[in-house]
C-alpha cells in the first residue's frame, strides 16, 4: 500500500520517530493505516508508549497493519518524497513488537482534563532537579529505587510524572503554551498533545519492571 504525506507531516514524523530511536536504539513500530491516516505506534522506555497518527492519502489496497523495525521507518521516510510503499517494509518477528500487539482504545475515554504545556514543564524539572539532588552518592540500586519513586509520583491530570517527561524527551510538549489534555479508560491514561499522545497501560505489581532515570 502507498500512501502520501504532506512535508510538514513528514519531517514532525520523522523528528519523532528519530527521537524515540536515540532513546532505544532497537525500538519497534507498528504501523496502521486508516482510511484517512497513518499512525506509528511504539513501545517506549518506562513501561509507556506512543502513539502518532498523521493525515494522509491513502491509497488503494488493504489496510496496513505491520510491526517493523523503527530504524526502517525512518530509513523509509527519510528516502521518501511524501509517496511511501509501506509494503517494504519487514514484519519484525519476536523482539520489541510482542509489546505492541494490543492498540491503544480509539472510543470510551473519559472527558478530558484541558491544560497548556508550559503549566506542566515546571513539574517535569522539578523532577529532574530532584532526582540529580537526591541521588549524588546512590549505588545504582538507589538511584533506580529513586527513580521509580519519582516518576510514579503524581503528576497533571492523573498522569504520573513519566508520562509527561516522556512527551518533553520526544518533543510533544516544550515550554510554550501548547494545547494538551488528559483522559482515562478502564486501565488506560493518555496525554494527548498537537503532535501525539503518550499512553500508560496500568498493569499488575508482578508485571512492572524497575525503572531508571534517564535525561536526553
Amino acid at each position: 500500500m502507498q500512501v502520501t504525506l504532506g512535508a510538514t507531516e513528514l519531517r514532525t514524523l520523522i523528528s519523532i520517530l528519530e527521537k524515540e530511536i536515540e532513546w532505544n536504539s532497537s525500538i519497534a513500530v507498528r504501523v496502521v493505516t486508516s482510511p484517512s491516516a497513518v499512525a506509528f505506534y511504539a513501545a517506549i522506555p518506562l513501561n509507556l508508549h506512543a502513539f502518532i497518527a498523521m493525515p494522509a492519502k491513502i491509497g488503494a489496497g488493504a489496510p496496513c497493519d505491520v510491526i517493523t523495525s523503527g530504524r526502517d521507518v525512518v530509513a523509509l521516510l527519510s528516502n521518501s518524497s511524501g509517496l511511501i510503499d509501506l509494503d517494504s517494509l519487514e514484519p519484525l518477528v519476536g523482539g520489541d513488537g510482542t509489546s505492541l500487539s494490543e492498540l491503544p482504545p480509539s472510543t470510551g475515554w473519559q472527558i478530558p482534563i484541558h491544560a497548556v504545556a508550559s503549566d506542566v514543564i515546571p513539574i517535569i524539572n522539578e523532577a529532574a532537579s530532584e532526582f540529580d539532588r537526591r541521588s549524588v552518592g546512590l549505588g545504582e540500586r538507589g538511584k533506580a529505587d529513586l527513580a521509580e519513586e519519582i516518576w510514579n509520583r503524581p503528576g497533571w491530570g492523573g498522569l504520573p510524572v513519566k508520562v509527561l517527561y516522556a512527551a518533553q524527551r520526544l518533543n510533544l510538549i516544550w515550554d510554550e503554551p501548547i494545547k494538551i489534555s488528559a483522559a482515562t479508560c478502564g486501565p488506560w491514561k493518555r496525554l494527548s498533545t498537537p503532535r501525539g499522545q503518550v499512553l500508560l497501560l496500568a498493569e499488575g505489581p508482578a508485571t512492572r519492571t524497575r525503572m531508571r532515570l534517564i535525561k536526553s
